[in-house]
């Protein structure tokens, strides 16, 4: 069963004052911000009134409130770059709540104290609403299975009993599923507020495809004749233009007023004065609209759907419907029936009435205590740190002149994913800091199963050698293979030892390299399975070591320079970029960038029995989140980039 609320906060943590940092992909300053924005705005105040401390970080655009607003970057990159802002600036703090509203921050990847996540609702089919059908299918895997478990150690908050189901039904631990009641409020008016004397139906909410806006200008066109009277839409969204001009184009709909985003006080005002709130939603995870209507003495038309149906009672404070001619039906009797409006609409507000952000606040600490009291302590930050970095093997070459030589370098643990990510947002402006950094890296990695010192190494696609010269320095002999000439001076370097080949056909006999190098190629050849077979066959059997790296395609870094556009196809992503620069990208979908997926290439692996993997995990992310390439779904974007260790048994097929 779900978790009561016991609101028992004058012991433990939740005692004193907290710390609280909320991650969410909106503020309410956002022009496409809903009712998930308030219910955060309105916790953020009721705990910052009991005195704890409140930050949120979000995408922008935000706007000045009493707590702490941190504009995290844009729509989709703001999930990178959470991890770096919670390393810089939150790493204090008591409790991370993170706000989940489709494309979750996976914070248990690199958040190891206490956390919470709210989730207003399970999205289900709604993702093939915004996306194309293979990352629809995606992001919904990565909700029924990965969420589960990424979360398994998390508690959940959720705002109906039925949403609180959902994720039952997905896996999560029921005792770990807390109820909360949001609250309800509208504006005062300033003078009393009538009913129209005509018939007047509201619509309060974003004008979004899961919204189903369009569905209920298709029942108007049925009612309309009947009732008479007008529809009025209130809300800003995605659809709204195409909305418009539906309505300016269809007579039928000439009685519709799009007024769009209105005040709260404006929106106070059509609540009071309609005779009815009209929601066509396929799913909610809670219908604060229509408590709000209900505080206004106006009951609401909805479709019985979980979050819905938790917000009305069907036949005492609105009408719940199963299908699209009860919905219009229903409409039109409650339209005609004033008596019986009237007494729903009373009961509605006497409802409506028991729902405060007080009583949202108390569950919201009480799960909040919870999470903090019941946290285990999982494996320990370790930093391991180094000082010199000197060019004797132990970590690997680095530039005389590079800022990593002068500072204190993590080298494991989150620290070291973090200064990674560091690095890379700067590649393109210091790429040398970037790449030493980076062959160090995967040269301590190497160390785990082999001593490079004796060994020949061939660096697939080693460009100007920056791992070439980290193997060189640690006692190897290493050859770059490289299939573009010109990729061999950049940076104005060039490797010791390099030739021109394909690393779908390497010029090489069969078991000549102890190490078999190649760093983010394979996404970039047309037949990723011909270079794997050929970095195996090259490799010395039992005592060859091979390591690879690739960026998948989901991950967001998977267009490359056009990503995060790739998301909706790579043909589009390459137009954009191109309409936008003028210029064709440098990794261009289909020509010299090509589709790959974890799944696909860990099957490879499993199904060569010549080959042991040692190691598959991300390269970016902490050893101790390796798991997440084990759930299907979510590994495709969390894992970002792919690095599998491995070794040749014996001879190839």
């Amino acid at each position: 069963m779900l978790v009561p609320v016991t609101a028992d906060l004058d012991r433990g943590p939740a005692a004193r004052p907290l710390k609280i940092l909320f991650l969410s992909w909106k503020d309410l300053a956002h022009p496409n911000a809903g009712g998930s924005e308030v219910v955060v705005d309105e916790l953020a105040m009721g705990l910052r009134a009991r005195g704890h401390e409140v930050a949120l970080v979000c995408g922008g655009p935000i706007e000045a409130r009493p707590y702490r607003v941190v504009d995290n970057g844009g729509r989709y990159s703001q999930y990178l770059t959470a991890p770096l802002r919670y390393a810089r600036e939150f790493r204090d703090v008591d409790l991370v709540v993170e706000v989940v509203n489709g494309m979750p921050f996976f914070s248990p990847v690199w958040r190891r104290g206490p956390r919470l996540c709210v989730l207003f609702h399970v999205h289900g089919e709604q993702w093939h609403r915004y996306f194309p059908t293979p990352v629809a299918s995606t992001f919904r895997r990565i909700e029924a299975r990965g969420v589960p478990v990424a979360y398994r150690n998390t508690r959940f908050v959720t705002i109906s009993a039925s949403t609180g189901d959902e994720l039952v039904a997905l896996g999560i631990d029921p005792a770990a599923v807390h109820v909360m009641d949001l609250g309800a409020t509208v504006a005062e008016p300033v003078t009393p507020v009538e009913r129209t004397p005509e018939p007047q139906f509201l619509y309060v909410g974003r004008l979004a495809a899961n919204k189903r806006v369009e569905l209920l200008l298709e029942h108007w066109v049925r009612v309309a004749p009947q009732t008479g009277g007008r529809l009025v839409l209130a809300g800003d969204g995605p659809d709204r233009s195409r909305i418009e001009a539906r309505v300016a184009a269809e007579p039928a709909l000439r009685d519709v007023v799009v007024e769009g985003r209105v005040s709260e006080a404006r929106k106070a005002e059509l609540l009071r004065e309609s005779w009815l709130l009209v929601h066509p939603a396929e799913r909610e995870g809670w219908g604060l609209t229509i408590v709000e209507a209900g505080l206004c003495g106006t009951p609401a038309i909805a479709y019985d759907v979980p979050g819905v149906r938790d917000a009305i009672v069907h036949d005492v404070t609105g009408a719940l419907v199963a299908d699209d001619d009860a919905f219009v039906a229903e409409w039109i009797a409650l339209t005609e029936d004033a008596e019986r409006r009237a007494r729903l609409g009373e009961r509605a507000a006497a409802r409506a009435a028991e729902f405060t952000w007080d009583r949202a606040v108390d569950t919201f600490l009480e799960a909040a205590r919870l999470a903090i009291e019941t946290h285990r302590e999982g494996e320990p930050r370790r930093l391991s740190v180094v000082r010199e970095c000197e060019r004797d093997g132990a970590t690997g070459a680095l530039p005389p002149d590079s800022d990593v030589r002068e500072s204190a370098v993590p080298t494991t643990g989150i620290a070291r994913s973090v200064h990674l990510l560091k690095l890379f947002r700067k590649e393109a402006a210091d790429p040398d800091t970037f790449y030493h950094y980076l062959a160090a890296d995967t040269l301590r990695h190497m160390r785990r199963y082999v001593d490079p010192a004796g060994r020949t190494a061939i660096d697939i696609g080693g460009g100007p050698g920056y791992t070439a010269e980290a193997l060189e320095a640690a006692g190897a002999r290493c050859h770059v293979v490289e299939y573009n000439f010109a990729e061999l001076g950049l940076h104005d370097r060039s490797p010791a030892s390099a030739m021109v080949g394909d690393g779908q056909a390497l010029p090489l006999r069969d078991g000549c390299a102890g190490i078999v190098h190649s760093s983010n190629v394979l996404e970039h050849v047309p037949d990723w399975r011909a270079m794997l077979h050929e970095m195996v066959r090259v490799l010395e059997p039992e005592r060859g070591l091979g390591y690879l790296t690739l960026t998948n395609w989901l991950s967001p870094w998977g267009g490359h320079e056009t990503s995060p556009w790739h998301y909706l196809g790579g043909e589009r992503a390459v137009e954009r970029y191109r309409r936008r620069y003028g210029v064709d990208p440098k990794n261009e979908y289909g020509v010299s960038l090509f589709p790959i997926h974890i799944r696909d290439v860990l099957a490879w692996f499993r199904d060569r029995p010549d080959v042991e993997t040692l190691w598959e995990g991300s390269r970016y992310l902490p050893d101790w989140s390796r798991w997440i390439v084990r759930v299907p779904g979510a590994r495709e974007i969390v894992t970002w980039n792919l690095a599998v260790v491995f070794r040749r048994r014996g001879a190839t097929r």
